[in-house]
C-alpha cells in the first residue's frame, strides 16, 4: 500500500484511482475491453468498405453500431438502476461476445453481405447500449467518492489509450489475416479477437466487490410501467436542472458535428489520401496519440475545477483542427491534425462527462449517464449517417467541414452561457440538487 500511496503522490489522479483494489480489478478488464472496441470498429469500417465502396454504406455501419444507444440508452439506464448495474453489464457484455463470434462465422462461411453486416452491427449496438451505461454507473460503487473524478479520468484515459493501440492492433490483425487466409478473413480474426477482449471485461466485473451500493428502486408497479416511470423521472430531473440541460444540449452538437470523423476515416483514408488498411490504422492511431496525451494530462490533473472551460474551448479547438484536416491532402499534416483532433475531443468529452457526474444525485446516476451517452453516441451515429450521405454529393472533406463550422458557431455563442455558470457547476456536491 505504501508504494501505491507513493504512486498516487507522483501521478495524481491516476495514482489515486489505481490505489483502490476494486478499481484496479475493474480497470484490468476495461483495458482489454477498450482495445476490443477499437478493434471491432476498425474491422467494421474496413469490412464494409471492402464489401461495397460507398460513403453512405460506411456511414450506415457506423450508424448501426451507435444508434441503439440513442434510442435504448435511457431505457437501459432505468433498467440498470432498478435491477443492478453489475448484472446488467455482465448480461449485455456476454450477448455482445456471442454476436462478435457470429459475425466472424458469417465471414468464414462466406454468407456475409453489407445488409447482414448492418444487422450484426445493429445487434451489437443494442447490447452496447445496455453494457456501457451500467458499467459507468458501477464505478462510483467501487471507490471512495473523493476519487470519482480521478477514476472517470482514468477510464477515459484507458479508452483513448486504446484509441492509439487498438487501431494498430486491429490493422495488424487485419493485414495478417488477409495475407495468411485471404480477404476478408482478416476481419473474422479481428472480430474473434475483440470477443476475447470483451471476455476479460466480464471477468473483471464479476470479480469486483460493491462497497458503495446505490439506492435500490422499489415499486409495486408492473415491470414495464415501473421502468417507464423511472425513465420519465430521470428525464424530468435533467430538464429541471439548467446546468445539466445546457451541458447535454451542447454535447449534442459535439456528437453530431465533431465525433463522427472516426467512423468515416476509412473513406478518408482511401478516397482522399489513397491509403490501405495500414494507412487507416495510422490515421486512427494518430488520433489516439492525441487522445492519450489529453486524457493522461486530465487524469493526472484529477480535479473538477476548470473543466467547464476545458469542455467549451476543447470543442471549439476540435472544430478548428478538423477544418485544417479537411482542407489538406498531405499525409504528414493529416497525421498532426488528427492528433490535435483526438486530444481536443477527448478533453471536451471528459470535461462534459465529469461535470455531469459531479452534479447528478446518486439515485438518478445511471439514468442521467445513460441519457448523456445516448446523446454522445447516438448523436455521433446520426452525424455519421448524415455526413456519409452528404459526402456522396459533395465529398468527405466538404461534408465534414460544414459540420465543423456549425459546431464552432454554436459554441462561440452558447458556450459563454455555460462559462458564466462555471463556479457553481464545478462546486456542486453530487449528493445535492441545485438550480432546479
Amino acid at each position: 500500500m505504501a508504494s501505491l500511496n507513493g504512486f498516487g503522490r507522483y501521478f495524481g489522479g491516476i495514482g489515486r484511482a489505481l490505489s483502490e483494489r476494486n478499481y484496479r480489478v475493474y480497470w484490468y478488464g476495461h483495458l482489454f475491453s477498450s482495445n476490443g472496441v477499437w478493434i471491432y470498429l476498425i474491422s467494421s469500417q474496413w469490412l464494409m468498405f471492402h464489401l461495397i465502396q460507398s460513403p453512405a454504406w460506411l456511414g450506415a455501419v457506423g450508424f448501426a453500431y451507435m444508434s441503439p444507444v440513442l434510442f435504448l440508452g435511457p431505457l437501459a439506464g432505468a433498467i440498470s438502476d432498478r435491477y443492478g448495474h453489475r448484472r446488467t453489464g455482465m448480461i449485455a457484455l456476454s450477448l455482445g461476445i456471442v454476436t462478435s463470434f457470429m459475425t466472424a462465422l458469417a465471414i468464414v462461411t462466406g454468407i456475409l453481405t453489407p445488409v447482414l453486416l448492418i444487422v450484426f452491427t445493429l445487434v451489437q449496438g443494442v447490447f452496447f447500449s445496455f453494457d456501457f451505461p451500467a458499467r459507468q454507473a458501477l464505478i462510483l460503487q467501487l471507490i471512495e467518492r473523493k476519487n470519482l473524478s480521478a477514476a472517470i479520468g482514468m477510464n477515459t484515459t484507458t479508452f483513448h489509450t486504446a484509441g492509439f493501440t487498438g487501431p494498430i492492433i486491429g490493422s495488424v490483425i487485419l493485414s495478417f489475416g488477409n495475407l495468411t487466409f485471404g480477404e476478408p478473413l482478416g476481419a473474422a480474426l479481428s472480430y474473434m479477437t475483440s470477443a476475447m477482449a470483451f471476455c476479460c471485461m466480464v471477468l473483471g466485473v464479476a470479480r469486483v466487490q460493491i462497497i458503495n451500493p446505490l439506492p435500490v428502486i422499489k415499486s409495486i408497479k408492473p415491470l414495464v410501467p415501473a421502468v417507464l416511470s423511472d425513465l420519465r423521472a430521470g428525464i424530468d430531473y435533467i430538464m429541471e436542472c439548467s446546468d445539466l440541460k445546457i451541458i447535454m444540449l451542447l454535447s449534442i452538437f459535439v456528437a453530431f458535428c465533431l465525433r463522427s470523423y472516426q467512423n468515416l476515416m476509412a473513406g478518408f483514408a482511401e478516397q482522399v489520401f489513397q491509403l490501405d488498411e495500414h494507412g487507416l490504422g495510422n490515421l486512427l492511431a494518430a488520433s489516439g496519440v492525441g487522445a492519450l496525451s489529453a486524457a493522461l494530462i486530465l487524469a493526472v490533473r484529477g480535479k473538477v475545477e476548470g473543466l467547464t472551460r476545458i469542455f467549451v474551448y476543447g470543442a471549439m479547438l476540435t472544430a478548428l483542427a478538423l477544418l485544417v484536416f479537411v482542407s489538406n491532402t498531405q499525409i504528414p499534416l493529416a497525421l498532426v491534425t488528427m492528433a490535435l483532433v483526438g486530444g481536443f475531443i477527448v478533453a471536451t468529452g471528459l470535461g462534459g462527462q465529469t461535470l455531469i457526474q459531479n452534479i447528478v444525485e446518486d439515485e438518478y446516476r445511471a439514468r442521467v449517464v445513460s441519457v448523456y451517452l445516448a446523446i454522445v453516441v447516438g448523436g455521433s451515429a446520426f452525424g455519421t449517417l448524415g455526413i456519409g450521405w452528404l459526402a456522396e454529393f459533395v465529398g468527405f472533406q466538404t461534408a465534414l467541414g460544414v459540420m465543423a463550422i456549425l459546431a464552432l458557431v454554436v459554441f462561440t455563442f452558447q458556450g459563454r452561457k455555460l462559462l458564466s455558470r462555471s463556479i457553481d457547476i464545478e462546486a456542486v456536491h453530487p449528493a445535492k440538487k441545485t438550480n432546479h
